[in-house]
């Protein structure tokens, strides 16, 4: 079973992200969960897994905001 990585590609909003894995045998980079292809690790900002929300409504993946800098 892979583990699952969440990540900013170029280009997309701050407050989104995807999901996808890092194969053992192709290291460097991260295949999307929900689309064939894969994207290089080096171009993308790997946000942590506490940080994510799932929305099921609408099957997106969401990063939280951060507590600290809305005043607590």
């Amino acid at each position: 079973m892979h583990k699952t990585v969440y990540f900013q590609p170029p280009g997309i909003r701050p407050q989104y992200c995807e999901a996808g894995m890092i194969s053992e045998t192709d290291p460097e980079y991260i295949w999307y969960y929900d689309e064939p292809c894969k994207i290089l690790i080096s171009e993308c900002k790997i946000i942590p897994k506490e940080q994510v929300h799932y929305n099921k409504k609408k099957r997106m993946y969401f990063v939280k905001r951060d507590a600290s800098l809305n005043g607590g």
